[in-house]
């Protein structure tokens, strides 16, 4: 897996590399608002597990996982760091050593309406923040503050 380097498969500062698991459904809470039209904002809560399709979040770093079947472009940033984003399929991509907050910028690079392209923000096994479009050549941002409480 992977074919980076990198033994877990993870891709690091903007690269495309995947990991993947046998994926296990989870249960969560979630409160929806609207936000931009089109765009649905999300707080979800965990409540077991780690895994929802095909990629495992490691219990340890700041991540940002991506989930679409269809090509996406964007960027993130995270202190110092940034990184550019562009792929098809689910994604995670490890943020090496993140700042106090991580936000990310996604849009769909065809026109389905079928399924929407999702970003997930994630720190130590915990899910800080997810957000999704369903629009044809939609766009997408999730920013989540990663210090502790």
């Amino acid at each position: 897996m992977g074919g980076s380097g990198n033994p877990a498969g993870l891709a690091t500062a903007g690269g495309t590399g995947a990991a993947s698991s046998s994926g296990q459904g989870g249960s969560g809470h979630a409160t929806a608002s609207s936000g931009p039209p089109g765009v649905l904002r999300y707080n979800a809560v965990m409540t077991s597990g780690h895994e929802f399709g095909d990629i495992a979040v490691p219990a340890k770093g700041a991540f940002i996982r991506i989930v679409y079947r269809g090509g996406y472009s964007g960027s993130w940033a995270s202190g110092n760091g940034t990184g550019e984003m562009q792929n098809s399929g689910e994604r995670l991509v490890a943020i090496e050593k993140p700042g106090n907050s991580v936000s990310a910028e996604l849009r769909k690079l065809d026109n389905s309406a079928r399924q929407p392209l999702t970003i997930e923000i994630w720190k130590d096994g915990t899910r800080r923040a997810a957000n999704s479009t369903s629009l044809p050549f939609g766009r997408v941002t999730a920013s989540a503050n990663l210090q502790d409480a």
